[in-house]
């Protein structure tokens, strides 16, 4: 593994420092909101934030964007104050073990053959993190993680293609596009209060 690309960040060891809680804002696909509103009893809108593009650079993921009636959007855990709005005051992530899957592949980026074989690692540089090099990263775990990632993601994706497919049809029709409500029930979550 020595030859691999970035193999020294398998000895990455999180610090717990919270700060990936802090700067960047993380995409959500709907999996991870239920998950939350599972845990927590939270409302979808409570729990996502709609940002646009000047808020978040997604240039490699545009089939994220979702076209709302205010334009296209992305859901992102929400942020309250400078932080995630579910990272405790002792900056403990509060919803750990159903937090996001991009929580728990961030901040490595790995790149897998098809043969399961770690081909490159890389950290993502989103924020200051804290990190020490006295760890062990577990590669089937990182493997297993970023497939369930990037499926959880296909899946999203093809949903928010069917909306904005939809969206685009009223708008040819001379209807509005939706609001983010209509999209959370388009999604099957549904808001505690309703």
């Amino acid at each position: 593994m020595k030859n691999i690309p970035g193999a020294r960040y398998l000895q990455f060891r999180c610090t717990g420092c919270g700060n990936c809680c802090k700067d960047p804002l993380l995409p959500l696909t709907d999996e991870d909101i239920q998950r939350i509103v599972d845990r927590t009893g939270d409302s979808p809108s409570v729990i996502a934030q709609i940002v646009d593009d000047r808020a978040i650079e997604l240039d490699d993921e545009p089939e994220a964007f979702v076209t709302l009636r205010q334009g296209k959007r992305v859901l992102v855990l929400r942020h309250e104050h400078g932080r995630c709005r579910y990272l405790g005051d002792d900056d403990r992530c509060t919803i750990y073990s159903s937090r996001p899957l991009g929580c728990r592949v961030f901040p490595l980026d790995p790149e897998f053959n098809a043969k399961k074989k770690l081909r490159r690692l890389t950290l993502i540089k989103a924020t200051d993190c804290l990190y020490e090099m006295d760890g062990k990263v577990d590669v089937e775990t990182l493997y297993t993680l970023q497939q369930r990632y990037w499926k959880a993601h296909e899946v999203y994706y093809a949903k928010v293609a069917e909306w904005n497919r939809e969206q685009n049809r009223r708008r040819r029709a001379g209807r509005a596009a939706q609001t983010a409500r209509e999209f959370f029930s388009f999604l099957g979550l549904q808001d505690a209060n309703e």
